[in-house]
């Protein structure tokens, strides 16, 4: 029925396609071929993904054929396309190698022709390939993203000096740059750093005026971090070792009005030995792994202490270790008696007014630290308990050998009855507060 529609429809739904998607559509009949001639003249979108696709034990030999004739396609394709300008351009492979860099510079040279404002590059690290021709060519980019790719510390200040309009600008798996420095970047808003081994260092002057968010995931362990951006107002840090060097974030982590951690239950008691002191934060969000196996609340105690005006404080789980129904507390929670909590001058968290449970499945070590931090959370206000989605508790791909099929029926026994009885102690606890189950 589809292929009945008007012609201004079926172009318009084939250029929201990607561009391998569009592709596939135009073997349906000539009229899609048709259409898929017309639309790629003016797609929005170009992206490409060369990989070995359904062939995972394809022999060197036929990969290397079936390479060549996707890079053959790809050149095709940005032919077809007439357009004067291109919004965003995305290229992912593993696949191809350094002698094929001279292909990626005609794809790129066709990018930037077209004045394109959105740029992803995904490629093997072991290519080599370098940013030169990025930095130097690309002058109306909104959005980066380089992955892989060979970067120095001249390419960098190269590329913001070419692209005075970069807003975002996302950084993954480069090996040989050591120093990041920022120094003019007028549009720059958002800056993403993941798994580059070798930078140590991470310097931004004052002239980058607008950026408001850094993210720092995995693979990332600075041993200087200097930041003047006088706008930056959220830090997101994702914690993969015990080694993490919290002393070099300390003047950054003082400037600060909210922070997100991402960090593994296991590592957050190493992480976090030495507490800086976090003055001026407002917002903490905690994002944690498999707490169950280790209950961190006296942890969360001393995170919260070192931040004397926090406002809001969100935890997450995001990762159980195991089915929830087998360690719901909803049974502990009919015997457990909890305390009115009274306003003491020896109680942390007296600033705290809004605290909020993501992905609560009613286990017993949730309710036991959502419990215990309330006792702390003298003058709360708001509670937000977020429920785990049903689909992710009935999903037996979730849970693997430790799902039952019984589960299935237990969600609005186990999971909401849970969070409602959590209710009912809360405001024994604090009897004026306003608890919200979403």
């Amino acid at each position: 029925m589809i292929s009945k529609l008007p012609w201004e429809i079926l172009v318009s739904i084939m250029c929201l396609l990607s561009t391998d998607e569009a592709a596939r559509m135009s073997v349906l009949s000539r009229r899609w071929r048709k259409i898929w001639n017309t639309s790629i003249r003016i797609m929005p979108r170009l992206s490409f993904f060369l990989d070995r696709g359904w062939f995972p034990d394809i022999r060197p030999r036929d990969l290397e054929k079936k390479m060549r004739k996707r890079i053959i396609e790809v050149h095709q394709v940005l032919k077809l396309h007439k357009a004067h300008t291109l919004y965003e351009f995305s290229l992912i492979t593993f696949e191809l190698t350094s002698r094929d860099s001279h292909h990626i510079n005609a794809w790129l040279n066709f990018a930037a022709e077209k004045h394109v404002k959105e740029l992803r590059l995904k490629l093997t690290s072991l290519m080599l390939y370098d940013a030169s021709f990025i930095a130097d060519n690309f002058h109306f980019l909104r959005v980066l993203y380089l992955e892989g790719i060979y970067i120095t510390e001249d390419i960098v200040h190269r590329l913001f000096s070419n692209s005075p309009f970069l807003e975002r600008f996302f950084l993954l798996n480069s090996d040989k740059l050591h120093r990041l420095s920022i120094v003019s970047a007028p549009n720059l808003k958002y800056l993403y750093i993941e798994r580059c081994r070798g930078l140590q260092h991470l310097q931004i002057s004052s002239s980058v005026e607008n950026l408001g968010t850094i993210e720092i995931n995995g693979g990332v362990n600075f041993e200087s971090v200097n930041v003047s951006a006088p706008n930056l107002s959220h830090i997101i840090l994702g914690i993969q070792s015990q080694v993490f060097k919290f002393d070099a974030y300390v003047t950054l982590l003082n400037q600060i009005k909210r922070l997100t951690i991402d960090v593994y239950a296991d590592m957050i008691s190493a992480a976090f030995r030495q507490i800086p002191e976090f003055s001026k934060l407002a917002h903490l969000e905690l994002i944690m792994d498999n707490c169950s196996k280790i209950t961190p609340i006296r942890c969360l105690l001393d995170i919260l202490r070192a931040a004397p005006i926090l406002k809001t404080f969100s935890f997450q789980d995001n990762k159980l270790s195991g089915h929830p129904a087998k360690d719901n507390a909803l049974e502990w929670l009919h015997v457990h008696i909890p305390k009115k909590v009274e306003l003491d001058q020896n109680h942390a968290c007296d600033y705290l007014k809004v605290v909020k449970f993501d992905n609560f499945a009613g286990c017993k070590y949730e309710v036991e630290v959502l419990l215990h931090l309330l006792e702390y959370a003298v003058s709360v206000e708001k509670i937000f308990i977020g429920l785990m989605d049903s689909s992710t508790w009935r999903d037996p791909e979730e849970w693997g050998h430790d799902y039952e099929d019984k589960f299935d029926n237990q969600y609005e026994e186990l999971c909401i009855e849970c969070a409602q009885q959590l209710k009912t102690q809360i405001l024994q606890m604090h009897p004026n507060v306003d608890v919200i189950i979403a």
